[in-house]
């Protein structure tokens, strides 16, 4: 992974920040992009740490490292947006915290590996090079799809619409830190119970998981649903005004972003498909995206994903784990659960819209605030009556507050 660092480091200095910032049409790319090379040398090694804790049954101390590692760098970043608010300082500071909970993180994975030297043996780097070479070019794939179709827009599209794409085309924090770090808790275990032969437990489990992610993701979307506009403009002023329609289209991929296919998959060593469902999903988004933007305009790029997630990703998935569990297509996700989870969420929804407009308040953040209590606790109260596995999540959430208290 140092290795790694070090040659997108060479990259970057010998001219990479330069190609890639006339790729993009911005000039004052060149460099930002070299003060992002201690992210690189520190950050990709400091990426193995939630593997090591896992494997290592640390996973309260990875929960820790990730809670106190993003509060720093949200808290810092926004701080240095405050008062000295210039692109350069902005990016210093990300990579400051980065590298220096990277050092941190790089020092964990040591304490929780076995120190001494082994000679490698040659039958078991055969054997992670054939599991992890196609995870590996996937994920980059999956990195590439996932920014294709702000590089169409950027290459397509005049800066204005860019930067009106960019700013609604994005997915909030909490989904990638609920479904990643139950994901990564469940893996380990996922496949240890498929080495074993008990694929019924680990089916078991990713069912589990994309209910107790749903409780959480399902209500996330109701309510930016109804408060997009508020949402959005906060952030980004009245100017992105255009970016809401954007953030719109993004929300509805959140009903399928309750799992990460990946991990069920990894377990059940499906790598390969892993691989070719990656180079589909880029192909397919590439070439959706170029049609629906000369149709849409800007949002065509939007539209372009989520169709390529509904038609293809998630049903392909869903037919491979099917597959590799031995279950039917309906047996892989509890789809009644969602969809009792989905209609307390969007009736809470309306409970909100229907009080807030008795309200009447004035103010975008005070909107957003009162919207979050009422939608909160109707929600709340809801799925606690009607939902076992939710007032399992509260009961959880409840104890940790206390210990924190």
């Amino acid at each position: 992974m140092l290795a790694m660092g070090g040659v997108y480091s060479v990259f970057i200095l010998i001219g990479g920040n330069v190609a890639l910032a006339s790729r993009f049409s911005n000039p004052d790319l060149a460099t930002l992009l070299l003060l992002t090379i201690p992210h690189a040398i520190v950050g990709l090694p400091a990426g193995l740490l939630a593997a090591v804790l896992v494997t290592s049954g640390e996973v309260k101390r990875l929960s820790v490292f990730n809670v106190v590692s993003n509060t720093s760098l949200g808290l810092v970043v926004i701080g240095v947006c405050i008062y000295w608010p210039r692109a350069d300082y902005l990016v210093s500071a990300y990579v400051l915290v980065h590298a220096i909970f990277g050092f941190i993180a790089i020092l964990l994975i040591l304490r929780a590996s076995p120190l001494e030297f082994r000679k490698p043996e040659f039958k078991k780097i055969k054997i992670l090079v054939s599991y992890s070479l196609p995870l590996g070019i996937a994920t980059i794939l999956g990195s590439l799809t996932i920014q294709l179709d702000k590089i169409i827009v950027s290459s397509t599209l005049s800066p204005v619409d860019f930067a009106i794409y960019s700013n609604g085309a994005i997915e909030i924090p909490l989904i990638g830190i609920v479904t990643g770090a139950i994901s990564t808790i469940i893996l380990s275990e996922m496949s240890a119970n498929c080495k074993a032969g008990l694929k019924e437990r680990a089916l078991d489990l990713f069912r589990k998981a994309a209910v107790r992610s749903g409780i959480i993701i399902f209500p996330a979307m109701a309510f930016l649903l109804v408060y997009a506009h508020e949402f959005i403009t906060l952030i980004f002023s009245d100017k992105y005004q255009k970016s809401v329609d954007v953030f719109v289209i993004y929300l509805l991929a959140l009903p399928v972003r309750i799992v990460m296919y990946g991990a069920a998959l990894m377990a059940l060593n499906m790598t390969k498909f892993i691989l070719y469902r990656s180079i589909f999903d880029l192909l397919i988004n590439a070439l959706l995206s170029v049609i629906l933007i000369n149709i849409f305009g800007v949002y065509g790029a939007a539209v372009a994903t989520i169709i390529t997630l509904f038609i293809w990703t998630v049903p392909v998935n869903i037919k491979m784990i099917a597959k590799g569990f031995g279950c039917g297509l309906k047996d892989v996700m509890p789809i009644k659960t969602l969809l009792e989870i989905a209609v307390i969420s969007f009736l809470a929804a309306i409970f909100c819209v229907v009080v807030s407009g008795f309200l009447a308040i004035s103010g975008k953040l005070s909107n957003l605030i009162v919207g979050f209590i009422l939608f909160g606790g109707s929600y709340a109260c809801m799925a606690f009556l009607y939902i076992a596995e939710a007032r399992d999540v509260f009961q959880f959430i409840m104890k940790g507050f206390k210990r924190l208290v």
